[in-house]
């Protein structure tokens, strides 16, 4: 009987869970994008006064959303161009170049992972605010400089591989000829140094990102 009795209970168990499971996922949706913008992006935090550089912010998007949540939820995987103008640290000397004045381009993949609070309305457009950490790889770190002749220098030894932050911002969703598109603008607050030899202090990413996309 006490055989009986546990397999009954588990069957009514596995019964309740596949029940939720079954009225998540059928009350919930999947939804695959492309996006693609711009980047305004400096370094905060070091000896130097930085100015922005511009660069490109383009990827694929993923997005869940679920009648049961009160949120959606949004990743993706994107190229993102980042880093800064200014002076580097020491003056770069190479052949007939000599200056340290010049371009800090650092390309990074960036995941983020978004909460995506929206506001309902009767419109074909719908607002939104967005929050959520994301994790960014490099793949490029140079220092493109112009004095005379232009040098490129490669600084990815000094350029930490991945790092972490953390991103706010707006957006909102609308349609278009039966096509659904979105608009967001981004905050990026870097949390980690970009450089190896800090670690608390340093500089650190600062980017607003405009971008725009569509769902498939």
């Amino acid at each position: 009987m006490g055989l009986r009795k546990s397999v009954k209970k588990l069957c009514l168990v596995l019964a309740f869970i596949l029940g939720i499971t079954t009225t998540i996922f059928a009350q919930s949706s999947l939804q695959f994008g492309v996006k693609a913008g711009l980047n305004f992006s400096n370094l905060s935090g070091g000896p130097h006064e930085l100015s922005a550089r511009t660069g490109l912010f383009a990827g694929f998007d993923l997005n869940y959303s679920a009648d049961s949540w009160p949120v959606d939820i949004e990743t993706g995987i994107y190229y993102s161009q980042k880093g800064a103008e200014g002076r580097y640290k020491e003056a770069i000397i190479k052949g007939d170049y000599e200056g340290n004045a010049g371009t800090f381009k650092l390309d990074y993949l960036e995941i983020p992972v978004l909460a995506k609070y929206g506001f309902g309305t009767e419109s074909a457009f719908r607002p939104y605010l967005l929050a959520g950490p994301y994790l960014d790889i490099n793949l490029n770190s140079e220092v493109k400089a112009s004095k005379n002749i232009a040098y490129i220098e490669d600084i990815s030894a000094e350029i930490k591989k991945t790092g972490f932050g953390a991103i706010i911002g707006a957006g909102g969703d609308f349609e278009i000829s039966n096509r659904n598109f979105n608009i967001q603008a981004r905050y990026g607050l870097g949390l980690s140094a970009v450089y190896e030899d800090r670690s608390d202090e340093g500089e650190k990413h600062r980017v607003f990102t405009i971008v725009a996309g569509f769902v498939f």
